[in-house]
């Protein structure tokens, strides 16, 4: 008998951190979302439902809940710009000479627009292929023209 109270207790645990994960998901995509005078009110919303549906007692009842309450996160997610924790995430990271700089790539050095020579292809070729060989003897190539 004290197991299943156990096993109810965790299983509500587990809802409720579900619930409020769904919760923070939508503030945090309310907090981007246009028009700005939508934004406390689709929180509003949120907050109310989640308090009205709290006891529930029925398990099917609460997980119908907690997928419209993720449904509507999906939803404001694919209308909403990228921003706030995503926005952090993503970007170009350039590594030069073992530390990060900011900034983008190279720009690319050609011989048809000479920018350099033939020569320095060459080189430039031979130190891309040793990078891409991690330091060691790439294997043999076709001897340029």
């Amino acid at each position: 008998m004290a197991s299943s109270g156990v096993g109810i207790a965790a299983a509500a645990a587990r809802h409720r951190a579900q619930v409020l994960k769904a919760y923070r998901d939508l503030v945090d995509v309310a907090r981007r979302s246009r028009p700005v005078a939508n934004r406390e009110k689709i929180v509003a919303e949120a907050r109310d439902a989640i308090r009205a549906n709290a006891d529930e007692p029925s398990e099917s009842k609460r997980l119908e809940h907690l997928k419209k309450l993720v449904a509507r996160v999906g939803y404001l997610r694919m209308t909403t710009r990228k921003g706030g924790r995503h926005k952090r995430e993503a970007g170009t990271f350039v590594v030069r000479e073992g530390k990060l700089v900011e900034g983008g790539a190279e720009r690319e050095k050609r011989v048809a627009d000479g920018t350099i020579s033939m020569q320095e292809a060459h080189e430039l070729h031979d130190r891309l292929m040793r990078r891409q060989y991690f330091g060691q003897t790439p294997p043999p190539q076709c001897p340029m023209l």
